[in-house]
């Protein structure tokens, strides 16, 4: 069926296609009076287009049953828009608005169902109702959504409902245009969905009226409810009862921080002339998620009535299973093998305070491959001036490198935002990628070369990146071996293999006489026939002991050859780490992750 059809309500077989009929039998070579007082030809009333000002040719004040176009008829290869302009048939449905309510772009004219095409009609969301469920005072179209359903209003929007035919002596015409049975004015019920047909009622008293008191359903008090009328799409309110009439539509949310027992964020019922079609369902608590997304350092799984369940808006009931990220491990009180479990009680609060676990420190997966994960711990520090040199993690979000390192020719620290460290993370494409992370902070050792690089972010570990231990066994400390690692350069580019170099742990005075305990001399270890292997860019990095197959870091170079000298085999200075200052230090075990303490909604 041409949808011709559908839209005009007289097609003329004119022999001339492009004659426009005159809607109200002026002249067409007369101009058209605008109501601003401009003018346009007549030849331009009426064609779906405002070329007045204001409108006024093809409707007043946004009103389409205030129009000069309603009677007039279109020629041959002309539709006729819903208030009854003429626009050429071939604009119809072409994905533009050419008549001035958009009418001719409506589903409801354009989408035919593919059945029945005179007896359902679509919905701006596409489904189909039946065609004479538009404009009945109630909303029947909705959208599909997943497992739930929202309302589009389609067939009940005033510039279609308010040129509908309604008959005077039946029915009644809603403010916005719908038409309903003149039995259902003053009724107690809003039948119109703009409840217009209870406007200036006169109701009788409540107990001469029992029809009102017993049809409907009713909604008692709920402040954890959000309830709303689908037909009229209005809040429903529930300040102490309320009720709402046969074949009512209501959707239900949980709010205040509660939830559906059954996972499902909205619910629908429809009031019968026995009651609701299924009881309304409960709101319940549920226990605040946010806790369980806090930290890097673990990883939740939820189960519920012993399935996996996703941790949000938890039941009473779930079970929040705790364990550790990659590159983390349980803290000493907690069993390596055992896994934390959090239950969410009746009363909406976990059972116990969700753990935080500990970076693991130290550790290398060696392979026969040189490279990052040899030295997870170390990064480069690289500046805005090209300066680039070592640093070691300390912890996810600290570096530990040389001041001077941070410094710019005239010995003044840098400023955090032109200072970047390089890291080495996970494989990519079978390639370790190489990132940088900006620094938010640089606390710098005064007097004695170090500083503490704060991140901007927290690490995410890897067996690439992890940060190094530290310790004040003696046994560690006073170590005479001990190796640092370096980036392997090229044309100033930081690689993905990093080269070790094995020190001697010398006596102070080997590089100075009044070299006092706050530093440390080292040299690279003996060997015949190698050139110089300390080199500019080492400086900052870690000074490292292995103990156990746990490495510990117990200094930091801060040698500086010239960029003459370039590289040395001769002794040369370190900071020793326990001797770094107490704002450093303090710093780096403020960085402990502390438990989160939650509030309820």
């Amino acid at each position: 069926m041409l949808r011709l059809i559908l839209l005009t309500a007289l097609i003329l077989s004119l022999s001339i296609d492009d004659i426009r009929c005159d809607p109200i039998g002026n002249n067409n070579d007369e101009q058209f009076n605008c109501t601003d007082g401009t003018s346009i030809e007549y030849i331009d009333l009426c064609n779906g287009k405002k070329d007045c000002n204001d409108g006024s040719d093809e409707f007043l004040y946004n009103d389409i049953t205030k129009s000069y176009c309603g009677n007039q008829s279109c020629p041959n290869n002309y539709v006729k828009c819903n208030y009854g302009a003429c626009i050429p048939i071939t604009l119809l449905c072409n994905g533009v608005k050419d008549c001035a309510d958009g009418s001719d772009e409506w589903n409801y004219n354009c989408t035919d169902h593919p059945e029945y095409p005179d007896e359902w009609k679509a919905c701006e969301s596409g489904n189909f109702i039946e065609a004479n469920k538009f404009c009945d005072g109630k909303i029947d179209c909705l959208t599909a959504k997943g497992k739930e359903e929202n309302i589009d209003n389609s067939d009940e929007r005033p510039f279609q409902c308010l040129l509908k035919s309604c008959s005077p002596h039946k029915n009644f015409r809603c403010d916005y245009g719908g038409c309903i049975k003149k039995s259902k004015i003053c009724n107690h019920f809003k039948d119109c969905i703009d409840g217009s047909d209870e406007k200036d009622c006169e109701y009788e008293d409540a107990k001469d009226t029992p029809r009102a008191q017993k049809e409907g359903c009713e909604i008692k008090a709920n402040q954890n409810y959000n309830i709303r009328n689908q037909n009229q799409n209005s809040n429903v309110y529930t300040g102490a009862v309320d009720r709402v009439s046969v074949d009512t539509r209501i959707s239900i949310r949980c709010k205040n921080n509660y939830v559906f027992s059954n996972g499902l964020s909205q619910q629908y019922r429809i009031c019968t002339k026995n009651g609701w079609d299924h009881p309304l369902p409960k709101c319940i608590k549920y226990c605040d998620e946010r806790i369980l997304y806090i930290s890097k350092s673990t990883k939740v799984e939820c189960i519920h009535s012993h399935q996996t369940v996703d941790c949000k808006n938890i039941v009473p009931g779930t079970i929040a299973r705790v364990s550790c990220a990659d590159g983390y491990q349980m803290p000493d009180t907690i069993s390596d093998s055992e896994q934390y479990a959090m239950t969410c009680t009746s009363e909406a609060k976990w059972d116990k305070h969700k753990i935080n676990c500990d970076p693991v420190c130290g550790h290398q997966v060696s392979s026969s491959i040189p490279s990052a994960s040899d030295a997870p711990w170390h990064v480069g520090v690289k500046t805005y001036i090209n300066q680039t040199c070592g640093g070691t993690i300390v912890s996810p979000k600290s570096v530990i490198t040389a001041l001077h390192c941070v410094q710019d020719e005239d010995i003044m620290t840098l400023n955090e935002t032109d200072v970047t460290v390089v890291i080495a993370g996970d494989l990519k494409n079978g390639n370790i990628h190489i990132f940088t992370v900006n620094v938010s902070e640089i606390i710098d050792g005064g007097d004695i070369d170090v500083a503490l690089l704060k991140l901007s972010e927290i690490l995410t570990l890897s067996m690439n990146t992890r940060p190094i231990c530290f310790t004040n066994a003696e046994a560690i400390t006073k170590s005479n071996r001990a190796f640092l690692h370096s980036w392997t350069k090229n044309e100033n580019k930081f690689g993905d293999v990093f080269n070790k170099t094995e020190l001697q742990v010398l006596p102070n005075a080997d590089c100075s006489a009044n070299l006092n305990q706050t530093y440390m001399c080292v040299r690279r270890k003996y060997k015949l026939h190698t050139n110089g292997t300390l080199c500019e860019g080492d400086s900052g990095a870690g000074i490292i002991v292995e103990n156990d197959g746990v490495n510990y870091i117990i200094g930091i170079l801060i040698h500086k050859p010239s960029r003459n000298a370039g590289c040395t085999n001769e002794p040369v200075v370190g900071t020793v780490f326990n001797q770094i200052p107490e704002k450093l230090y303090k710093s780096i075990q403020d960085d402990k992750e502390s438990k989160y303490i939650y509030i309820l909604k």
